[in-house]
């Protein structure tokens, strides 16, 4: 996306994006998602905003200060913190290495000590296809999971499998998550 310093953006209610921005004091550039405003305050960050799913904002370098637009309350972030909102309203600020939320950017999915259920989630999401689960205790398996975004679905099936935590089959537009 172009933008223009000095105005506001609001962006689809469904979004995953990074922006850098130069430093403009005079012309303030804002990115409204959901329910939080970004104010940018020359800086690299990363905004994560899905309807089903907690909200984050991730810095990468320089600052930013975000407003939840409901409490009014704002945070200003430094480097490699994430602050979430969380579907109950709640808003907690925590250190992460920011390439859980960023190597999307290089064409990667990389998800560290996440949940099976997060990162199908985010399979399902970018191809397009339904994700179903065998067991409900299976969406809470941790795995360290990465894979290239560019590369056919078979490939990232056989990685998971790989794994050897759960069994993945594709078929007919559908992922099925079984246990081994």
């Amino acid at each position: 996306m172009r933008a223009k310093n000095g105005q506001q953006y609001r962006i689809a209610e469904t979004l995953t994006a990074c922006f850098e921005v130069a430093k403009d004091e005079e012309c303030p550039f804002i990115v409204s998602a959901d329910g939080m405003d970004t104010h940018v305050l020359g800086t690299k960050f990363n905004v994560r905003s899905y309807t089903t799913e907690d909200r984050h904002v991730t810095l990468v370098q320089g600052k930013v200060q975000v407003t939840n637009t409901n409490s009014l309350s704002s945070v200003v972030l430094q480097p490699g913190q994430d602050l979430t909102y969380t579907e109950t309203g709640e808003e907690k600020i925590s250190r992460v290495n920011i390439a859980t939320y960023t190597a999307w950017t290089e064409g990667m999915f990389y998800f560290e000590d996440s949940s099976l259920e997060e990162i199908m989630s985010s399979l399902g999401r970018w191809y397009n296809v339904n994700v179903d689960f065998e067991r409900v205790e299976l969406y809470n398996i941790r795995l360290n999971f990465w894979a290239n975004r560019n590369a056919h679905l078979d490939e990232a099936v056989e990685l998971l499998n790989k794994l050897e935590k759960v069994r993945v089959e594709y078929q007919d537009g559908t992922i099925t998550i079984k246990h081994i």
